[in-house]
């Protein structure tokens, strides 16, 4: 091979040049990826429930939607809907919808007749 300066390829991953005092060669270095985990149904579910938690009820999200779309429409001036939407979040940030899957602490339910006799 001749010192012209050209570049070869010696293999698919490097590359000499030769030059007329030096010679280069250059390799590509040689990755390797860690194996991406797949999640399964459960690590899916759970996740989603997480997810879940964090958004606003259908109620809400149609309250805020519908300041929104009042706002984009010009119906009412957006600094009047963004007051609006952080005073009902604020005033309601306490609130927590009940759980429907709690069990009283007994474990069983209270009759309707028991409920008036604990007083």
């Amino acid at each position: 091979m001749a010192d012209n300066g050209t570049a070869t390829k010696q293999g698919a991953r490097t590359a000499t040049v030769n030059l007329p005092f030096v010679t280069a060669q250059f390799r590509a270095p040689e990755l390797h990826m860690p194996r991406a985990h797949i999640p399964n149904r459960q690590e899916i579910g759970s996740a989603l429930r997480v997810v879940g938690s964090y958004l606003p009820s259908p109620k809400q999200t149609v309250y805020y939607g519908g300041l929104a779309l009042m706002a984009a429409a010009e119906l009412i001036e957006w600094p009047v809907a963004a007051a609006v939407a952080i005073g009902t979040a604020v005033a309601g940030g306490g609130e927590k919808p009940p759980n429907r899957d709690e069990k009283p602490a007994s474990g069983r339910a209270a009759r309707p007749s028991e409920r008036g006799a604990k007083r």
